[in-house]
């Protein structure tokens, strides 16, 4: 899927120490440098009551401004670089769509061109949604919806796998202790996942 970006001047990726978030932004401190990102509701929501971070990051480089923007998860990043290729959709707006609609229900919408869930968003009416709809149609056509339930499970599975890196253990072999108790329960959440795991690894 094509995405557009400034490759010149990027920064795809940070973890780090989660040193300050509001609806808005998040301050993540990775090695003592603190990178301020503006983000979706949605990534707010995900990072509420954490202590660490883990953003996907776009870096929005023009000849006037520097920013970047952190997703919590691939699809939205993604998402983003697509709309704010859409000519009239900046990345505030951009924004504004991810905070106001799922990723998989903006997928769903698109492609059954049903407007209502982007006319939901504040500033986008029938005409704009209208727009959003014939753009994105062919610009989503490979992209893979991963459903709220399928992301949930795999933010468990990263954070059970970071809480035993954490405590010392092998990052490979937590890895390999997580997955088969997913495979086994894949309605394991995040702290009896943890539990098990750590009888797992320690066994």
């Amino acid at each position: 899927m094509h995405v557009p970006e400034d490759r010149g001047l990027m920064i795809a990726r940070i973890k780090g120490i989660l040193e300050d978030l509001r609806p808005t932004e998040a301050i993540v401190d990775v090695g003592g440098v603190g990178y301020r990102c503006s983000i979706p509701l949605s990534t707010y929501e995900r990072l509420v009551g954490h202590r660490e971070a883990v953003l996907f990051v776009f870096t929005y480089h023009r000849e006037d401004q520097l920013r970047l923007f952190g997703f919590f998860s691939r699809q939205e990043h993604d998402l983003f670089g697509i709309l704010i290729g859409i000519t009239g959709i900046g990345p505030a707006m951009a924004l504004s769509i991810l905070s106001g609609i799922t990723t998989e229900d903006l997928v769903m919408a698109v492609r059954s061109g049903d407007l209502a869930p982007l006319m939901r968003v504040p500033g986008i009416g029938r005409s704009k949604a209208e727009k959003l709809v014939f753009e994105l149609t062919r610009r989503l056509k490979h992209i893979e919806v991963v459903s709220n339930d399928a992301g949930a499970k795999q933010s468990a599975r990263n954070e059970a796998v970071e809480a035993l890196a954490a405590l010392g253990f092998d990052e490979g072999r937590a890895a390999k202790a997580v997955d088969e108790l997913l495979r086994a329960d894949p309605s394991l959440t995040i702290e009896p996942l943890v539990k098990a795991a750590l009888r797992h690894v320690s066994s």
